[in-house]
């Protein structure tokens, strides 16, 4: 691709090499490179971490369902700007932050996010964009990410869609967020080691965070929930290349599967990675370290291999690559775990976990220069040589098990790898899921090897469900006893820990400010002295110290090695920040370090002065022994560390009150000091499932000597009496034989001899063996004596037999089906219902039974509990676990196709007997059936949908069946299928409409706009309305003669079986549409009597053969003649519903014949082929002379034109049809129309006036002639004029300018009413004028008695006498009256004021033209008022009492109200659902769908303080409402969507999809 000069430029110059140095507290990548977890850069003070000076800063909450999984990045930029942070979400966006102040400084959405509802995965819900953590290059200030959106129709039509979800690849600059190049496609790149395999980005998810090695940067993929054909791979795209150079697949080879099927699961051999977030580790030495998880091909079947012997199928495989010139990868060496296709059986995924490549300086041994562990859902920590893979290999361990180092037995699932601390000995630390933090301490074989041993935990457990993060470890410095172990929890959030355990094992808990829970696999993102963290509802955290701190002191403080019986002193070095009243006091953590108040300053100190002071560790009053329990001080021997605080009373405010200093130092007992570690050596529990074969856990345990002296061991023995007992029966450990035993199923083949010395500082590391004999649990309390004192670890364990999962699914009967069966059928559910049925798995084994796998539905199928069997769960023995799948039925309209719904719940457990099952969801939503039925007993009618009525030139449907109260979907329907109509449609709650012509699609409406209720029944919904866009129509069609198609927007597509225009009989072909003559009939040559089975096309076009034309009119009349007669002319428009041949034929209901005075014409020629397509273009015949014209000019009227009529509204709507249609000419529209602008005449016998022209009236097309512009009828009083058309008016305009006369009932009222005009009345009798006002929302806005009055002779007096006993009248549309005693909701007053042509009221009264009576969708308001008096001079005083706040939505209105209030509760609006649970979670659905309304929801929630309903079936209660649910903005029930109406009352809203209507209980006053 050429790119501009420029740019080139630029993008050398990016790229080049350049001398930089990233701040020493930024963190550009997740957490560090090897992912050791170990930051010592960030200012990490446990004294300041630990007090009340470290605390929430700053919190932010972006857009709604935007996550971050993605960890926030601490950057500063080269160009010496603040340090910032870089943040990417879910939904592709990417922003920078003042990393001090959390001020936003730029943001931009690079893409469109995929949709997570296009795979049916719940691991990330709602969208997926930036999912893996970008890298930044401190070199170039450039970031990079990969980001999931779409490219439209790219491999399937459409705009979305699994398979056209695509992959790129980004660089932006992080000072603009602008692309340094443009983003690289990753789409179609072919593997390098398995060319056939392709990637596609639909169907995988870039799930690790990013690694840059050089100049390319390498990410890796795994697959959405197992699902689709997918293979696990790492891309590597070269920034300079602008390209990917790189393409490792997982799985290759002939025994991997290789399918083209994009949507067949496990058609690509999966081996996924994904390391629950962690980076690709790498130590800078040209290496990539990863691990996989389930794979699909197995090269390894038993035959033990070495790892370096290029196994092509990688799945469950920790695995080396060598990353090679330009970035090429390739495989250096892997291990597989021996059982690893058993993993693969139970979905034991290795690769739940990265690789740590621990600190080289501390971590390394006899052979072993560089450590690497990593862990999975399997319960086993591996502890590997990075640097030989190939040893580990396949079952290259003693009886072909695996040849690691270590393997660490927890049986406890991990997802996200471990953490490390190289100083104070070294440890490491890992999470299983719903366990503490374990602590595992370095030490060594006795042949050097490193041996990891358990020596503590932290007291609190992880959250028991996927989402634990990893550990991570930060220092003050890099200082020994400074350092923190840092954990995100889903559930409890941030916590922290000093990351050394006391002598009881455990870590002290250090309490930070409290977060929500955190988003899965998160671990925090440090800068300087700040750290940040997002939850799970999107929110980002910054926590750290105050910036304002009044003094800047040495710290930490460092007493280096101190031997117990004697003392150290240190002094301690400190300037003020600000001015200081004076120091209030000091204070030490551990009475072993002592500092006085006199040796500090007693008076003010200025800023800037600095003072020293003095501070001692004593321990010459300390005596040798381990004191857990003690009061203050651990006298035992080590690295001990705790917090100096000086308060301060400041002179300036802002500023911090107490400044903590960190004091540390190293406790030296000259003498033997004994220590065995761990206390307590759990091997946690063996399953025995043959006697004969009972397996062995080996655990390692240390006795070291911390004292300086060296150390005799003097004997072992052991117990297991409990220790507090009397009369405690030892055993001593004897050497005779090995191994040499610890107690009942305990031994060792290497505890060391009595008389071992080990020296000071030393330790041995001892390998012991867990043997249970039969089931049950052992304990042994095993003492080790020495002359360093004795010490006890308690060696336990347990064993019983494997766990067996019993798996059942309820039925709808509250029974359970047999085992075998996996299909969840709901059957057939009415829409809007919500039903349930369960899962059930029971452990009826003798050991914990784990989900190892749990993939749950969503979208209409969910788990009512999103963590109800959720991967990693524990299912006791004997006990059952749950979960209630709920279908939610969309709400629809009747007559609805039956539609089936199916998803799938994937589940797994540790039973090796019960593999993965798919259960299978499906129900069948059957809607409600209305209206006649064919002779399957099906409806003859299909709901099609809702359409807006704004088609130009008439209405969607045009035959009206009826209009008024009485109306429902069942009569509509009827008549439609009376009348042989494919479409039936329902609008206004009270008008029924039929046709043939399908609706065309530009017009289909959301079918929240059709939401009024049938006047006939308030359970079915007719149409709808909304104010200043028109009405709307529910549509329905006969599937039987029409196909709805998304690709006929233009609503012209065939209609199957219904009335047509035959095209052509024999050789007679279609002219078109012709008026009768002007004179005589159109043809006159032959009338043709009715047949005995009525006419037909054919059968009039056999009569009259011979005859050069034919036509057929007014459904059953035939003629025939050889000329067109005089004043027969086509009609402009070919559309039946406008030309008037709409008849259907008395022979066949399938055809048209003609009209009214419309007469289908046909024309022998036989030269004409039959048509294809379209018709042929009809014949015209040229009028002959003495034919129809238009007058130049009819009294003081002059001639405009041919007008069409008005877009919503008639072109005049001054005075409708003044003159009886039949006898219709101009000259008699023009006397009717006398003191009017216009006039105009419209189908041959309409007549309309008016003073201005309505919107969309203008000229038609084709000029003056009629046959073109549509003003082709002639007046029925008259054949010689022409009267318009079909919605086109023949248009006349006063030519000078006249005052109007009174014309009310055809009289004149003399001269005074000669030059009178419309204008409002203030008073009509006892009411008063209340101003212009809109309809209502969803029904009218009076609704208390509706059109009272004969439309024709409506004046403002006569509804005034017609409304007598209610509070308010209303005049609309010239000829409609209302009446009621509020107003419905949504009639507001329109804007515009009182002048009746801005507010919109501007018609006159039909009965009298001097009054205003509303206009479309106006109504001009009245309202009652019972202190009006007449004054003896006859004018009228009225004192107002009422104000628009009379309007009041709790009417009773034929449509659906918003309820204000209701039994002590106010309405608090329309709510949204909250962020991970129910708005309202305390109570949900008391009572059943079908019986919700308002009243039933407040009476089953009155002892809550809130309760709302939503989807129209749903009820909840609660005392708080839930993170997340927040009021949604608008002003009617259209726009917030609370739309719904109640199940069990039809009046009322209930909510609607994930709305709440909100009630509070309101206070009760004392």
């Amino acid at each position: 691709m050429l790119q501009p000069l420029s740019c080139l430029v630029a993008l050398a110059a990016a790229f080049s090499p350049q001398v930089f140095a990233a701040a020493p507290t930024d963190s550009y990548t997740d957490a560090d490179p090897a992912q050791a977890g170990y930051l010592p850069n960030h200012n990490m003070d446990p004294a300041v971490v630990d007090s009340t000076e470290f605390g929430l800063l700053w919190s932010i909450k972006y857009n709604a369902l935007e996550k971050f999984y993605a960890k926030p990045l601490v950057y500063t930029p080269n160009a010496g700007s603040p340090q910032i942070l870089f943040i990417a979400s879910s939904q592709n966006w990417i922003r920078t932050l003042n990393a001090k102040t959390g001020a936003p400084v730029n943001a931009r959405q690079v893409h469109t996010p995929f949709l997570q509802a296009e795979i049916g995965c719940n691991d990330i819900p709602d969208t997926i964009g930036i999912i893996g953590t970008p890298v930044i290059d401190p070199a170039t200030d450039i970031a990079y990410f990969f980001a999931k959106t779409y490219i439209p129709n790219f491999r399937t039509a459409g705009n979305t869609g699994i398979f056209n979800g695509v992959y790129y690849f980004h660089g932006v600059n992080v000072n603009t967020l602008e692309d340094v190049f443009p983003p690289v496609l990753i789409d179609g790149s072919p593997s390098d080691n398995a060319p056939a395999k392709y990637f596609v980005g639909g169907v995988i998810l870039q799930r690790p965070s990013l690694t840059q090695i050089g100049s390319v940067v390498y990410g890796a993929f795994g697959g959405h929930c197992d699902l689709f054909n997918y293979t696990g791979l790492v891309i590597g795209v070269d920034v300079n290349q602008q390209k990917v150079v790189a393409n490792f697949a997982t799985e290759s080879g002939p025994l991997v599967p290789q399918s083209n099927i994009w949507s067949q699961n496990g058609g690509g051999g999966e081996g996924g990675i994904w390391q629950s977030g962690m980076a690709l580790a790498t130590d800078g030495a040209g290496r990539l370290f990863w691990v996989s998880g389930n794979g699909v091909g197995h090269e390894n079947q038993g035959v033990p291999a070495s790892g370096s012997s290029g196994c092509k199928t990688l799945g469950e495989a920790a695995v080396n690559l060598a990353v090679g010139e330009g970035g090429k990868l390739s495989l250096t060496d892997y291990f597989q775990p021996y059982d690893y296709q058993a993993m693969d059986g139970g979905d034991q995924d290795f690769g739940s976990g990265g690789v740590a490549m621990l600190d080289p300086g501390t971590f390394r041994g006899t052979g072993v220069s560089r450590v690497c562990v990593t862990s999975g859902k399997n319960g086993k920590i591996y502890v590997l040589n990075c640097n030989n893979l190939g040893a580990s290999g396949y079952k290259l361990g003693p009886g072909q098990t695996d040849g690691v180092l270590q393997t660490i037995v927890t049986n406890k699932a991990v997802f996200g790898g471990v953490g490390s601390y190289p100083l104070e000995g070294g440890y490491i630390y890992s999470t299983p899921v719903g366990y503490p933090t374990y602590v595992y301490k370095l030490g060594f074989s006795g042949s050097g090897v490193p041996v990891f041993s358990q020596v503590g935990r932290t007291p609190e457990a992880s959250a028991g469900r996927v989402g634990v993060g990893i550990p991570v470890i930060t220092t003050n410095q890099g200082k020994e006893g400074t350092a923190i172990l840092w954990m995100c929890d889903p559930d409890a959030g941030l916590r922290a820990w000093y990351a050394v355990p006391g002598a009881d094992g455990l870590l002290k808990r250090i309490n930070l400010p409290q977060v929500n829970g955190l988003n899965k696999f998160q671990r925090p993102a440090f800068g300087d002295s700040r750290l940040y963290v997002t939850d799970a509802a999107g929110t980002l955290y910054c926590l750290g110290s105050p910036v304002n701190l009044p003094l800047t002191c040495t710290s930490p403080v460092n007493f280096g090695s101190v031997a117990l019986g004697s003392s150290a002193t240190q002094t301690v070095s400190c300037t003020a920040n600000v001015p200081i009243t004076r120091i209030s006091d000091v204070t030490v953590g551990d009475a072993h370090f002592e500092v006085s108040i006199d040796d500090l300053p007693q008076g003010a100190i200025a800023k800037g002065a600095t003072f020293t002071f003095p501070t001692k560790w004593n321990l010459q009053g300390a005596t040798v022994g381990n004191a857990p329990n003690a009061s203050y001080g651990n006298t035992s021997p080590g690295i001990k560390s705790t917090a100096l605080t000086i308060q301060t009373i400041n002179a300036v405010e802002g500023y911090a009150s107490k400044f903590p200093i960190s004091l540390t130092g190293t406790q030296v007992s000259q003498q033997p000091f004994l220590v065995i570690a761990p206390i307590t050596v759990d091997y946690s529990g063996v399953v025995i499932t043959d006697p004969d074969d009972i397996p062995t856990v080996s655990l390692p345990f240390v006795i070291s000597n911390a004292g300086v002296g060296p150390l005799t061991i003097s004997g072992y023995a052991y117990t297991d009496d409990e220790l507090e007992g009397v009369n405690i029966g030892f055993t001593n450990v004897t050497f005779a034989q090995k191994p040499y035993v610890l107690g009942e199923g305990f031994s060792s083949n290497n505890l060391p001899r009595v008389g071992t010395v080990i020296p000071g500082g030393g330790e041995i590391s001892v390998d012991s063996m867990f043997t249970p004999t039969a089931v049950g649990t052992y304990t042994s309390y095993f003492f080790v004596f020495s002359d360093g004192g004795k010490a006890v670890s308690i060696l336990e364990g347990s064993a019983s037999t494997a766990a067996i999962a019993n798996f059942s699914i309820s039925t709808g009967e509250g029974g359970w089906l047999p085992e075998q069966n996996i299909v969840m059928d709901f059957g057939k559910v009415a829409p809007g219902s919500t039903s349930s049925r369960e899962i059930r798995i029971c452990n009826e084994g003798g050991s914990v039974l784990i989900i190892s796998k749990s993939k749950p539905p969503s979208g209409v199928f969910r788990p009512e509990d999103p963590n109800a069997l959720h991967e990693s769960q524990a299912i006791p023995v004997n006990e059952c676990a749950y979960a209630t799948v709920l279908f939610v039925a969309n709400a629809e309209q009747p007559n609805v196709p039956d539609q089936t719904f199916t998803n799938a719940w994937t589940l797994n457990t540790d039973d090796n007997n019960f593999g993965v099952h798919e259960v299978e969801i499906t129900a069948t939503v059957v809607s409600r059936k209305v209206g006649p039925t064919n002779s399957t007993g099906q409806p003859v009618y299909n709901y099609l949908g809702c359409y807006h009525e704004v088609k130009p030139g008439g209405r969607l449907l045009v035959y009206q069946a009826y209009a008024d109260g009485q109306s429902t979907l069942d009569r509509c329907q009827t008549a439609c299928n009376k009348g042989n109509y494919v479409f039936s449609g329902t609008e206004y709650q009270t008008e029924c409409y039929c046709g043939n012509t399908p609706p065309s699609n530009l017009y289909k409406a959301d079918q929240i706009f059709c939401n009024y209720a049938c006047s006939g029944d308030s359970s079915e919904t007719c149409g709808g309305m909304q104010v200043g866009t028109g009405g709307f129509i529910s549509t329905y069609y006969d599937p039987t003669r029409f196909t709805p198609s998304d690709e006929d927007p233009t609503g012209t597509g065939p209609v199957s079986g219904a009335p047509r225009t035959v095209q052509h009989v024999g050789d007679y072909y279609h002219l078109g549409c012709y008026s009768e003559a002007t004179q005589g009939r159109a043809l006159s040559g032959k009338a043709v009597a009715v047949p005995a089975g009525g006419t037909t096309t054919e059968s009039c076009g056999a009569a009259c053969r011979g005859y050069q034309y034919f036509g057929v009119e007014f459904s059953s009349e035939c003629y025939c003649g050889n000329t067109i007669n005089a004043g027969s002319v086509a009609q402009a428009s070919g559309d039946i519903e406008i030309n008037g041949c709409s008849m259907l034929c008395g022979g066949n209901q399938t055809e048209y014949c003609g009209g009214p005075n419309r007469i289908d014409m046909y024309r022998l020629n036989a030269s004409i082929p039959v048509p294809t397509g379209t018709p042929a273009d009809p014949i015209v015949p040229t009028a002959p002379a003495g034919g129809p014209t238009n007058a130049p000019s009819i009294g003081a009227y002059g001639y405009l034109g041919c007008y069409t009529e008005g877009t919503h509204n008639r072109a005049l709507s001054g005075k409708l049809n003044p003159i009886p249609g039949a006898t219709l000419t101009n000259e008699l529209c023009a006397a009717a129309c006398q003191g009017y602008t216009y006039f105009g005449t419209e189908n041959s016998g309409e007549c309309y006036c008016g003073n201005a022209l309505g919107a969309g009236a203008v000229p038609a097309t084709g000029g003056a002639d009629p046959t073109q512009n549509g003003c082709s009828m002639t007046c029925n009083g008259n054949t010689t004029e022409y009267c318009g058309g079909a919605n086109r008016l023949t248009l006349y305009k006063l030519s000078t300018t006249t005052s109007r006369t009174d014309i009310i009932s055809g009289t004149s009222s003399g001269a005074a009413s000669a030059t009178a005009t419309p204008a409002i009345k203030n008073t009509v009798s006892t009411w008063s004028y209340y101003g212009c006002y809109t309809e209502a929302t969803n029904g009218r806005a009076l609704s208390g008695l509706q059109n009272p009055v004969i439309g024709a002779t409506l004046t403002l007096e006569k509804c005034a006498a017609a409304c007598a006993g209610y509070t308010y009248f209303g005049t609309e549309y010239s000829s409609e009256c209302y009446c009621g005693n509020s107003f419905g909701a949504g009639s507001i007053r329109a804007t515009g004021g009182d002048d009746p042509n801005t507010s919109g009221c501007s018609m006159f009264c039909d009965g009298d033209k001097l009054e205003y009576c509303g206009g479309p969708n106006r109504l001009s308001t009245y309202k009652t008022h019972s202190s009006l008096t007449i004054s003896s001079s006859g004018t009228t005083t009225m004192t107002t009492s009422g104000t628009p706040s009379d309007i009041s939505a709790a009417t009773t209105p034929t449509g659906p109200i918003t309820l204000q209030s209701r039994a002590g509760y106010t309405y608090l609006g329309c709510y949204s659902e909250a962020t991970n649970n129910r708005a309202l979670s305390d109570l949900q659905n008391p009572i059943a769908a079908a019986n919700v309304s308002v009243r039933a929801c407040s009476a089953a929630c009155s002892k809550y303080a809130y309760f709302g309903v939503e989807y129209s079936s749903e009820c909840y209660c609660g005392n708080s409402i839930n993170a997340g649910s927040a009021e949604v903005a608008g002003d009617t029930e259209a726009t917030t969507r609370c739309n719904m109406p109640c199940k069990a009352n039809a009046t009322e809203f209930c909510g609607g999809p994930n709305r709440l209507n909100m009630y509070q209980k309101a206070p009760t006053s004392s």
